[in-house]
C-alpha cells in the first residue's frame, strides 16, 4: 500500500466524537465510541514513523513513558514531520505502513503508553486497553 492510499476519516471521526462526548460528560457514549475504535484499528493500517526500524518514540513525562506516533493520512504525516522539525525528530523521514499488531511487544513494555494520533494538531491517544 502506498502512504496516498492511507486514508481513516472514520477513525477521525471517532476521535471527534470521543471529544464530544466528553464535553458532555456521556461515559456511555465514551466507552461506545472508544469500543468502535479498538475494532476500527484492528484491521487497518496506519503511517508509523521509524528509525533503525523501530518505532519512534515520544517521551512522555520524565519516568521513561512514552507514546508511539501514529498518522492517518500522508497530509498528517506531512504535518507531524513540520511538527518534529522543532525537536528530536527532525531529521527522522522514514516510514512504514503497517497494522498496529505488528508491533505487539510495545504493548509488554510497561513504559508504552499507547500511539498519539495527529500530533501536530489536536491530539488522541489510543491507550494500550484499546489495543
Amino acid at each position: 500500500m502506498k502512504i496516498e492510499e492511507i486514508k481513516h476519516p472514520e477513525l477521525k471521526g471517532h476521535i471527534n466524537m470521543i471529544y464530544m462526548h466528553e464535553e458532555n460528560q456521556n461515559q456511555s457514549a465514551i466507552d461506545k465510541t472508544e469500543s468502535e475504535i479498538k475494532e476500527y484499528i484492528k484491521d487497518k493500517e496506519f503511517i508509523i514513523s521509524i528509525e533503525d526500524s523501530k518505532p519512534v518514540k515520544i517521551p512522555y513525562a520524565n519516568d521513561g513513558e512514552y507514546l508511539v506516533p501514529i498518522f492517518t493520512d500522508e497530509a498528517e504525516y506531512l504535518t507531524g514531520m513540520d511538527y518534529f522539525s522543532l525537536n528530536d525528530m527532525a531529521e527522522n523521514k522514514e516510514y512504514e505502513i503497517v497494522k498496529l499488531e505488528n508491533y505487539k511487544k510495545l504493548k509488554e513494555d510497561p513504559n508504552f503508553l499507547g500511539y498519539i494520533v495527529n500530533i501536530a494538531r489536536v491530539s488522541y491517544v489510543i491507550g494500550t486497553t484499546l489495543l
